[in-house]
C-alpha cells in the first residue's frame, strides 16, 4: 500500500490568467479537481507541493485533499511546468471512490542490472522500452511501483508483459493477448564498430632495383666524361 499523502488546499472563486499570475506571485499553485465535487478550484501552497513532488510514489498514489473543511481522496492526473524554470504552475486532481477501481500509470523499477545473465556474462546492453504500466485496482491497491527482475534476462531477449508479475489485486487496464504483448524491456548485442585499417602504399617488387641500376649509370656517365 502506498505512503499516505496529505495536501491542504483552499477553494476559489476568481478565475482567469490574470488571478492565476496573482496566486503564483503569493507562493501558491492553482489547481482544478475533477469529478464528483462541490468546490473544484482550488489553490495549493508551493512549498507544501513541492516538498511531496520530490517523493516518486507521489504521482501514483492516492491523496488526501483537504479543502477548507472537507477532505477529498484524489489522484493526480497533471502537472505543468514553467518552461525555463522548472516550477509548477498548475495541477489537475480527480476524486476518486475508494469502493471503485481507478486506472493509474505506475513507474516501473527495474532490478539486478547489474547482474542481469546478458549483460555480466555477454556484455549486453539493456534498453527500457517502457518506463511505466497502465493498471486498474481500487484505490487502496495502488502501488508506489512495479518490480520488474531482470536478473535471468538473456542477450537477445526481452521481457513481456505477460511475463510481469502485478501485486495482488492489481491487473493491467488493456488485456494482454498473443498479439498485444509488448516488451517492457530487452537486453541486446552492441553493435561492433568497424575500424578501416588504412594500409600505407609499399613500392613494387623491381622498384627500388631499378632505381639503384639508374644510379649506377649515372656515376658511371660522369666518370667516363671526366676522363
Amino acid at each position: 500500500m502506498n505512503t499516505e499523502y496529505i495536501l491542504e488546499a483552499k477553494s476559489r472563486q476568481s478565475m482567469g490568467t490574470a488571478n492565476a499570475k496573482k496566486i503564483r506571485r503569493e507562493n501558491g499553485i492553482p489547481a482544478v479537481v475533477y469529478g464528483d465535487i462541490d468546490n473544484n478550484n482550488i489553490v495549493l501552497d508551493a512549498n507544501e507541493v513541492a516538498k511531496k513532488v520530490r517523493d516518486s510514489g507521489f504521482y501514483s498514489s492516492v491523496i488526501q485533499l483537504k479543502i477548507d473543511k472537507d477532505t477529498v481522496d484524489v489522484i493526480l492526473k497533471d502537472l505543468q511546468r514553467d518552461p525555463t524554470k522548472s516550477y509548477i504552475t498548475h495541477m489537475d486532481f480527480f476524486a476518486v471512490d475508494k469502493d471503485k477501481a481507478v486506472v493509474v500509470n505506475i513507474p516501473i523499477m527495474f532490478t539486478n542490472e547489474d547482474t542481469c545473465a546478458g549483460v555480466k556474462l555477454s556484455g549486453g546492453i539493456i534498453s527500457h522500452i517502457q518506463s511505466e504500466l497502465e493498471v486498474s485496482c481500487l484505490p487502496k491497491d495502488l502501488p508506489d511501483n512495479i518490480v520488474v527482475d531482470i536478473a535471468e534476462l538473456e542477450i537477445g531477449h526481452s521481457i513481456h508483459l505477460s511475463e510481469i508479475k502485478l501485486p495482488a489485486n492489481v491487473e493491467l487496464a488493456t488485456p494482454v493477448d498473443e498479439e498485444h504483448d509488448s516488451p517492457v524491456v530487452s537486453c541486446y548485442e552492441p553493435k561492433a564498430e568497424k575500424i578501416e585499417e588504412v594500409e600505407a602504399a609499399a613500392p613494387e617488387e623491381g622498384e627500388a632495383g631499378e632505381s639503384g641500376n639508374n644510379a649506377e649509370a649515372d656515376t658511371d656517365s660522369k666518370e667516363e666524361d671526366s676522363k
